[in-house]
């Protein structure tokens, strides 16, 4: 158990015996499918996967919209892993650094300037712990939604509260200011403070595989040339992601245990959010962890 600025998280393994009993049918159905989709992952073609990036040509415009909630959902889905790299290169917390992952939704809208103190520090700033960066992120904007918004979030999570009022997320979400940027983005460079670190999403933007099937993201960048060799090393980077991810996935399924839900777990979780307390249970490839923010 850990103190780290105002959040008080512990993290738990789920093992046992009575683990296999625990899981739900649709639950061994989709460890079944992802399985399957590894299996598969790993019989793509790299070269013609290469060949389908050179043809659609992207080269990186610098534009830093990507980073910015203004234009679009910029959340960037973490695995546990990567969340260490960036930790051990930052010196920052686990939870300076990541976020529960919850529907964008859920997440602040532009708020005007929103930049956070010690934004124009550069390298200094980037490698100082605790970090004022990380002082107005997602869980305490969460915090001030209006009673509508209020409204809009149980909507959104109330089948992932359990009896408790606890609220549980999959998986981990990069961190980002109180306008939604990402916060290792240079405000005036548009460049990344943790760039030889950077999540793997970021590092193959705007392409994705899923259903294994190569697919963009709106991009500035895409129908500039782009070499073959730059394609190859773009394709080595993306099916690894793909296959990194899936199997994440997977090691989440098996890991995870359903909980109980119950009329008051919604009631008790809209009135600690009320009091300005956010209940997260965070389910990832290791485990658990709970953050009581």
């Amino acid at each position: 158990m850990y103190l780290q600025n105002r959040n008080l998280y512990m993290e738990e393994s789920s093992s046992g015996s009575d683990e296999k009993s625990r899981k739900t049918e649709y639950q061994l159905i989709l460890i079944a499918a992802l399985k399957k989709e590894i299996e598969t992952a790993h019989r793509l073609d790299p070269e013609k996967l290469a060949a389908e990036i050179e043809k659609t040509g992207f080269s990186c415009q610098y534009c830093g919209k990507c980073c910015r909630r203004a234009f679009g959902d910029n959340r960037v889905v973490l695995t546990p892993q990567e969340i260490e790299n960036i930790r051990d290169y930052t010196e920052l917390s686990k939870l300076e650094v990541a976020g529960p992952l919850i529907p964008e939704a859920c997440q602040p809208e532009e708020t005007g300037d929103g930049e956070e103190d010690g934004e124009e520090n550069g390298e200094e700033d980037r490698n100082a712990k605790g970090s004022s960066r990380a002082s107005e992120t997602d869980e305490e904007l969460l915090n001030e939604e209006q009673p509508s918004e209020l409204s809009t979030l149980f909507e959104l999570l109330k089948e992932d509260i359990d009896s408790e009022g606890n609220i549980h997320a999959f998986g981990w979400m990069l961190r980002r200011k109180r306008n939604g940027d990402c916060i290792f983005l240079e405000k005036d460079t548009n460049r990344c403070r943790v760039y030889p670190v950077r999540p793997m999403l970021c590092s193959t933007y705007p392409f994705y595989i899923e259903g294994l099937k190569l697919y963009t993201c709106e991009c500035e960048g895409l129908g500039h040339p782009i070499s073959a060799k730059e394609s190859r090393k773009l394709t080595e980077s993306l099916l690894s992601r793909y296959i990194s991810e899936l199997e994440d996935t997977l090691a989440m399924y098996e890991k995870y245990e359903d909980f109980e839900r119950g009329e008051k777990g919604p009631e008790i979780a809209r009135n600690d959010l009320e009091k300005g307390t956010c209940v997260y249970i965070v389910h990832d490839s290791r485990g658990i962890t709970k953050i009581i923010d």
